[in-house]
């Protein structure tokens, strides 16, 4: 039970103690600032509670009255240092010396079960579903940020103790699979010495091919150079699949011709089971170096869901037969009426030749998340994607899955810079930054820190050029300094024969008792950042408990090879307890503490300091 689950208790015992029964939720907040106190409630100012309360007394409907009543109630007990009612009628409470020690006590005693619950009798079966990026390239760094947002989503309900399933959805069937096969051959084509043209948009955005030479490569596909590392791997590997000479040659003179046929269909005419066979080598290709980045930036999925599979069973054509109720046929299409579950319009998702749509694939695809038995399910998708959600939503709720069950986070928009300037991103044209060049620059640790550092609805602004730095401006550092530091305190301590003791009487002061706050406070904040799927906020939190360490440090009574004891074993466990805090919320977001930061150059000036890599 977390501190602030403690803190209801006593209120509700409070309550039942002025006969006041009602089974309402309390909000209970952290005080504003820390000398109203470590919490606040605003129980006495709910009209609903007040109404309950004059029942028993009157004088109960003012709030302060109220308040002052339930404050006379909670200063007889021993959690609490302090209780006082404030106008209007908010009920401050210091939390006692021995409840925050006790809490301290378990941190430092278990360091590495602290914040982390054991998995629940009725945890919810939950589904999470992250990054899905389409095998058609490398991951960017969009892909990135939602990366490491999923996964340590993921790490923070695990951690409340709930069970929860991984997934990553794989798009390999479709028009983009089919553009990327065409792309892929067209680039190994172009490595036999066949020219190929790129077009330019005119002021209406339609493509316009140079005169001259050269195949027409379409306008819509995937116009990156790291399409010819590819093809020639492909080439490689899989020799059985390529065009004989005579097809070459044949594509060849065509190239070479200055009439050329009006599209590119017309010139790739027979090549069909070729690019076909580029497209799924591709696909595999994509999806095994997806996967290999993934690992290097350390999120780790369960399963990966081939879109494919679905179309093979049949599981597309089904999922429109149980959603048939909630569908029309118009102009020769069937339109599922999404409007009715907050849509714009309604949707298609069986075209007039009969093909599905990406939308009923989506649909099946969610309809498996359920039949295969969990029942809530998550999705993070990109910032191109909301007005895709009202349909899918209304889809599931079509299905008889609740509403409340499904959600959709949206990872907001990654704009890049470096050295201040922006860095200009698209897979289609392949300029792009991709996860495994920031993963040859920049530490693990500093790029999960950053693309968790702002809510899922916050544009995230990442300079390059900041996340290089090695000093402590940079904030994962910062944090991750306050960890080592603990360290190097340690190995001092032990070198006098010190050691972390629960003994003996330790004077508060404010320095210290912020961090006895803290330690206490950190099983709820992993509490709270799972319930709201808020990883940003234990990042806060971190950075808040670092700062908190540096102020601990100021008084020369905290410097603890100078203290007796007595004195020096308290602290210790104290230190012990905030080493706890930082190094599993450190890796509740996917990051490593370090245990010593070496030096890069030989002064000892901000910004030379670096962690090593930790020892697990």
């Amino acid at each position: 039970m977390t501190v602030k689950e403690n803190v209801e208790k006593e209120i509700r015992s409070a309550l039942r103690k002025l006969k006041i029964q009602a089974d309402l939720p309390l909000k209970i907040e952290y005080a504003r600032e820390e000398k109203f106190g470590d919490y606040a409630c605003t129980v006495a100012m709910d009209q609903r509670f007040r109404q309950v309360a004059a029942e028993q007394d009157p004088l109960y409907r003012n709030p302060l009255t109220f308040a002052q009543a339930l404050a006379g109630v909670l200063s007889k007990t021993n959690k609490f240092s302090n209780v006082s009612a404030v106008p209007p009628g908010f009920l401050n409470l210091s939390l006692a010396d021995e409840t925050l020690a006790s809490m301290v006590r378990s941190a430092a005693d278990r360091p590495a079960a602290y914040g982390r619950r054991r998995r629940k009798k009725d945890a919810r079966r939950i589904i999470f579903e992250f990054v899905s990026a389409n095998p058609t390239g490398p991951l960017n760094v969009v892909s990135a940020r939602a990366a490491a947002l999923g996964d340590s989503c993921c790490n923070l309900l695990e951690a409340s103790g709930e069970s929860v399933h991984r997934e990553y959805y794989v798009n390999d069937h479709g028009n983009q699979v089919t553009l990327l096969g065409i792309s892929c051959f067209l680039r190994y084509l172009e490595g036999q010495g066949i020219p190929l043209k790129f077009a330019r948009k005119d002021k209406e955005g339609n493509p316009l091919y140079p005169s001259g030479p050269g195949l027409a490569f379409p306008a819509e596909g995937y116009h990156g150079s790291y399409l010819k590392t590819v093809a020639r791997r492909i080439a490689k590997e899989y020799s059985t699949i390529l065009p004989p000479a005579t097809v070459v040659a044949h594509l060849k003179s065509l190239a070479l011709k200055t009439e050329q046929p009006a599209d590119l269909s017309a010139s790739l005419n027979g090549c069909e089971a070729y690019c076909e066979a580029f497209g799924r080598h591709a696909t595999q290709y994509f999806l095994k170096t997806q996967q290999q980045d993934l690992k290097k930036f350390r999120v780790r999925y369960d399963s990966f869901f081939l879109e494919s599979t679905l179309h093979e069973s049949g599981a597309v054509e089904q999922a429109a037969d149980r959603i048939a109720a909630q569908t029309y046929v118009a102009e020769g299409k069937t339109l599922f009426r999404s409007t009715e579950y907050g849509d714009d319009k309604d949707r298609v998702i069986v075209r007039e030749d009969g093909r599905p749509t990406y939308l009923l694939a989506d649909i099946a695809y969610h309809k498996s998340k359920v039949d295969r038995g969990f029942t809530e399910i998550y999705d993070i998708w990109g910032p191109d994607h909301h007005g895709y959600i009202a349909r899918l939503q209304g889809a599931m709720q079509a299905l008889g899955f609740p509403a409340d069950h499904f959600r959709v986070l949206i990872a907001q928009q990654v704009n890049m810079f470096d050295q201040g300037q922006p860095v200009v991103m698209s897979k289609r044209s392949g300029k792009l930054i991709t996860m495994k060049d920031l993963l040859k620059d920049i530490p693990v640790d500093v790029l999960r820190y950053f693309f968790v550092m702002r809510s899922f609805d916050a544009h995230l602004d990442f300079d390059l050029s900041q996340a290089r730095d090695t000093s402590e401006k940079n904030p994962f550092y910062y944090v991750a300094y306050a960890h080592a530091r603990i360290r190097s305190i340690f190995q001092k301590a032990r070198e006098r024969g010190l050691e972390p003791d629960s003994s003996g009487d330790l004077p508060m002061t404010p320095e210290r008792r912020r961090l006895f706050f803290l330690v206490a406070r950190f099983p709820e904040e992993v509490a709270d950042c799972a319930r709201t799927l808020e990883p940003h906020r234990l990042v806060t939190f971190l950075y808040q408990m670092a700062t908190a360490l540096a102020q601990f440090y100021d008084p020369r009574e905290n410097r603890i090879i100078e203290q007796d004891k007595i004195i020096a074993g308290r602290l210790l466990e104290l230190l012990a307890a905030v080493a706890a805090c930082l190094k599993n919320g450190l890796a509740l977001l996917g990051m490593k503490a370090p245990d010593r930061m070496h030096r890069e150059k030989t002064d000892a000036s901000p910004g030379t300091e670096k962690p090593e890599e930790p020892s697990d």
